[in-house]
């Protein structure tokens, strides 16, 4: 019984214990997979960059944006809660009803697309020669992301780590491939072409492995559905809008630069924002995914998860830590010799950027916290004040780009300490709870 008090660790060996840590060595598997995937991204960025413009990359870089926010609503975050259900047969169809709705959301938002396609091209102030019709991939684009998003879920659920890995890893090789193919060919929409091939892939190989590892489509049924849409329907109540302010927040800044500066701004800022988000990309996501499942099986067995969050924290901590020193010190150096002397501008950037990315690091690691421990109000409540934040900065608009950009760092430095303080007293709380049961 004394394994499970909570605040009663013995650090005398705590390297041993960091070793031993479960969701270590699950978020490990994870990591190494995802490190490997998105190495391949990475090798190819210096290629990229010396093949496409500062512009081209901003254009993606808005285009993303745009897919990101559509993805928070397109399952009415139904898909967060297919880990949760003991039952498998309950999680299958958490899984059906997430596609269906992520379907639907899609095709009324090709339809608006079809509509109102020219007036979101002036809205977003792409260049004259971006053709209306590659925002027509919007829906597309949003709907195979999403159909990952929830298979993913399932195979985080039955923890087959390494499959997970293998996906991302096929998602990122076919996205590389056709970038390269689409760069010779001297396609200046290859990057956008490019991520749908990658995002096809990578649902096609996640649906295989989540049939291979039980999801069975033939126990889905309209009842159980109907059935799982009321009893989870906290979710959509009062984590969507939240979740999606919250992806705002994240995904605005690139919109607004490219309207209110330029595309080729965009451009340098999306890869300071690439290079800074290494570690969130791929660490932090894995983590996240393996301390959803442990501290959601614990929690609901009322145990101590408090020996599982100090040993990630601790290595969460250094990682950003080597992150800030390398990009204060080697910042331009390091963008004009790995992405050539174009770029040096991105390093200047990543300067002031490299402190709000990295405690976002850190805070991204442990948000699945709320949705474990059943805090969904209390995230919102943050999520919809990181939000009112980020759009404080219309305000700023007028500002040259550099006071704009360190307005924007502050007000996500503050936002990221002040999730951190929630996150240590929602635990701190549970824990002490704990200590007076077993008293």
């Amino acid at each position: 019984m004394e394994k499970n008090l909570p605040l009663r660790t013995n650090f005398k060996f705590y390297p041993f214990h960091l070793l031993k840590s479960e969701i270590v060595r699950s978020s490990t598997v994870l990591i190494s997979g995802t490190v490997i995937a998105q190495l391949v991204s990475i090798l190819l960025q210096p290629i990229l960059r010396r093949l496409y413009t500062p512009e081209t990359f901003g254009i993606l870089s808005a285009y993303l944006s745009i897919i990101g926010m559509i993805v928070i609503l397109c399952s009415l975050r139904y898909d967060d809660t297919i880990v949760l259900p003991k039952s498998d047969k309950e999680s299958i169809n958490l899984v059906g009803l997430s596609l269906l709705i992520s379907f639907c959301f899609n095709l009324l938002i090709f339809i608006l697309v079809l509509i109102l396609g020219s007036k979101l091209k002036q809205f977003l102030n792409l260049p004259a020669n971006f053709p209306v019709k590659i925002l027509y991939i919007i829906p597309t684009g949003a709907f195979l992301f999403s159909i990952y998003q929830t298979l993913n879920s399932w195979l985080i659920r039955k923890k087959k780590y390494i499959s997970v890995s293998v996906n991302k890893l096929v998602r990122r090789s076919s996205e590389g491939s056709a970038q390269i193919i689409f760069a010779l060919l001297k396609s200046f929409n290859g990057l956008i072409y490019s991520d749908i091939i990658g995002q096809t892939a990578n649902a096609a190989t996640a649906a295989v492995q989540s049939k291979k590892y039980g999801l069975n489509l033939n126990l889905l049924s309209i009842t159980k559905i109907k059935y799982v849409f009321r009893k989870y329907s906290e979710f959509p109540k009062f984590n969507l809008v939240p979740a999606f302010m919250s992806s705002c927040s994240f995904l605005l800044p690139p919109i607004f630069i490219v309207k209110f500066f330029s595309p080729e701004t965009a451009g340098f800022f999306d890869l300071s924002k690439l290079l800074l988000s290494i570690p969130l990309a791929l660490i932090a996501s894995s983590i996240s995914n393996v301390l959803l499942q442990r501290i959601s099986e614990k929690f609901n067995r009322k145990e101590s998860f408090m020996n599982d969050i100090i040993p990630v924290l601790f290595v969460v901590m250094i990682i950003a830590l080597i992150e800030i020193i390398a990009i204060i010190l080697f910042g331009e150096n390091l963008f004009k010799i790995i992405f050539g002397s174009q770029w040096i501008t991105s390093g200047i950037i990543s300067k002031i950027m490299v402190w709000s990315f990295s405690l976002n690091f850190i805070a991204s690691s442990f948000t699945s916290i709320f949705v474990s421990m059943r805090k969904i109000k209390t995230y919102s409540i943050w999520q919809f004040i990181y939000f009112i934040s980020i759009l404080s900065l219309l305000f700023f608009k007028h500002l040259p780009f550099t006071d704009f950009l360190k307005i924007y760092v502050l007000i996500e430095v503050l936002c990221y300490v002040g999730i951190g303080f929630v996150m240590f007293a929602i635990v701190y709380r549970y824990e002490s709870s704990l200590i007076k049961l077993n008293d």
